[in-house]
């Protein structure tokens, strides 16, 4: 008998499209802009594009690090050269899209999906250079050290990028900072899933870029599978920004359980986790499910 799915993968019955559509995410890639992925990890590890079954790896293309300087103490050095989690947050989010040990442990929604990375904060927080250079990557990945310009190769770009965070106005976004390069994804088929936020129940909560761009990304709000409703805590509309009313959907994003770092950087460690953070994930592991099923949407 296979392991038990946990009850966020069955509550998005992917066992039913695993079973009767035979896909669990083939030929398509996500990726995470967030605060970096412990690649080593067992759950991630061979389904990151720059993995080599010779146990050696081509982070070229598949990664990049738009932390250039560090404040405080970080697990990871600026500009690494390999996929680094300074925070834990990121390897946590990229589970829940691909993980899979091959064991116990089937934590993601597609875990026959190719994932690619950028880390974007340091120690959680970021800026719009961080977070703009990240799709800038994600639009025409570079090799490492490259030059976007002459360097990137669209061909090499996502499908889906998920996107478990907010540009807050202490970080300097305090409107359209980052709508540009919303509109950029999607104009080359990149399909942008963002976290609405985490400070509801009221409405007008969605407050954050890119989440407050409301019908031009995928906002997903957090569901509790335990209260089976939306959890009180996830941001809802209207957008300040724009009004739109929103999230567009929600996935399950309380308790959720997926692959941290063990200890600094690189681990095997699981951990639990709420937040809307969590939520998008799914969202966006759904749509690599719905690409692979049927490549004619993509």
């Amino acid at each position: 008998m296979p392991p038990t799915l946990p009850v966020k993968l069955g509550d998005v019955n992917v066992q039913r499209v695993w079973d009767e559509l035979k896909v669990r995410g083939g030929n398509i890639v996500v990726a995470s802009q967030d605060t970096g992925v412990a690649w080593k990890h067992p759950a991630l590890m061979k389904s990151y594009r720059g993995y080599s079954e010779s146990g050696a790896a081509d982070h070229n293309y598949n990664w990049h690090d738009s932390i250039h300087t560090l404040s405080g103490d970080n697990d990871c050095a600026p500009n690494s050269t390999e996929p680094c989690d300074d925070d834990a947050h990121g390897t946590h989010t990229v589970g829940s899209m691909v993980g899979d040990d091959g064991g116990v442990n089937r934590i993601g929604v597609a875990p026959k999906a190719k994932w690619i990375g950028c880390r974007n904060m340091n120690n959680g927080v970021g800026t719009p250079a961080t977070y703009l250079e990240c799709f800038e990557f994600f639009l025409a990945p570079y090799k490492l050290g490259g030059n976007p310009k002459t360097d990137g190769r669209p061909e090499l770009a996502p499908h889906i990028i998920n996107n478990s965070w907010g540009c807050t106005s202490e970080e300097g976004c305090s409107g359209a900072e980052l709508l540009q390069t919303v509109r950029n994804m999607a104009q080359a088929g990149i399909l942008v899933v963002v976290a609405a936020g985490n400070d509801g129940p009221a409405c007008g909560t969605i407050t954050s870029p890119p989440g407050s761009y409301i019908g031009e990304v995928l906002s997903v709000g957090a569901y509790s599978s335990r209260g089976k409703s939306v959890a009180r805590f996830s941001s809802r509309g209207p957008s300040p920004f724009n009004n739109g009313l929103g999230p567009d959907l929600i996935a399950p994003g309380v308790g959720i359980i997926s692959s941290v770092p063990e200890k600094g950087s690189t681990g095997s460690g699981y951990g639990v986790m709420s937040g809307t953070s969590m939520a998008s994930p799914h969202a966006a592991g759904a749509a690599a499910l719905l690409w692979s099923a049927r490549p004619t949407l993509v």
